[in-house]
């Protein structure tokens, strides 16, 4: 089902235009499970304004993988999937079978999953494989290039004084595997994390996230550093979280399809308990 809007307007409208049988709530939860497109884009805002000329269109109902993990887009060469909190994203010493990649293994039997990047065990959100060894191939080549648009939204103790800038440091994982900053480009790999106050209340800040690189522990160690620890972060000085679990989610994913070269963009909306802790423009 697709539709091409003939004046700019908000994309239910759109929505509407493009199914004008179905009922406002139908459409409002299309949106919300990532199934309208906008020219081939997944928009889960229904706030968002689509332009004259682009086209939207309706993809097919959302399947889910073992364990709670929602495809949000699939193809021969890759899947996209929603990673729930609490859940690895691949094998460890304690787990070998409760993790993202065993699950998405066991649907695509006898097919291969490549692993293309990891999100830490309590954080969620958009998570990329390769199901073909090309694709994997040049998908690390563009995380290795840094060409990934990978941003995140984070709970953080205490007020940031400025409301927007860059962190940038050289990091490195000691002996008991906690990765920590270092001035000295020998012993650490380049982090460079780009953040921004959308919100915050008299014990929390609300950041949005953009990665420059992608280091384990980035984000966390960025904010430990700069005295605002992620809250529920215990191995990076967050302490107790008031929602019960890290409040750190991986809310956008963007990058050029590595065999169709069409650009791709995939977003989980934040959880609700992000939103109750530090609305958006709370001050």
């Amino acid at each position: 089902m697709k539709y091409i809007c003939t004046h700019d307007m908000p994309l239910m409208d759109a929505a509407q235009n493009m199914a004008p049988e179905a009922s406002r709530t139908s459409l409002r939860a299309w949106i919300k499970e990532g199934r309208v497109s906008v020219d081939s884009v997944v928009v889960q805002d229904i706030r968002y304004g689509v332009l004259s000329g682009q086209e939207i269109s309706l993809g097919s109902k959302v399947h889910y993988a073992k364990g709670g993990i929602k495809i949000l887009y699939e193809d021969s060469h890759l899947v996209v999937v929603d990673k729930p909190e609490g859940l690895l994203s691949v094998e460890a010493a304690f787990e070998k079978t409760e993790t993202v990649h065993a699950h998405l293994k066991e649907k695509y039997r006898p097919r291969k999953v490549f692993v293309v990047h990891r999100l830490d065990q309590d954080t969620s959100g958009v998570m990329l494989f390769a199901l073909t060894e090309k694709a994997y191939s040049l998908l690390k080549e563009l995380f290795v290039k840094h060409d990934i648009d990978r941003c995140y939204t984070a709970i953080v103790q205490g007020e940031l004084k400025e409301k927007m800038g860059t962190w940038k440091s050289y990091q490195f994982e000691d002996e008991q595997y906690v990765v920590r900053n270092t001035s000295d480009a020998d012993l650490g790999k380049l982090a460079i994390t780009h953040y921004e106050v959308m919100g915050h209340t008299k014990r929390f800040s609300r950041l949005d996230l953009h990665l420059e690189t992608g280091r384990k522990n980035q984000i966390r160690v960025h904010c430990a550093e700069a005295g605002y620890p992620i809250a529920g972060d215990k191995k990076y000085g967050g302490g107790e979280s008031p929602i019960k679990r890290l409040c750190l989610h991986a809310r956008l994913l963007g990058f050029v399809h590595p065999i169709t070269d069409k650009q791709m963009r995939f977003e989980s909306p934040c959880p609700q308990a992000f939103d109750r802790l530090v609305p958006i423009g709370k001050r």
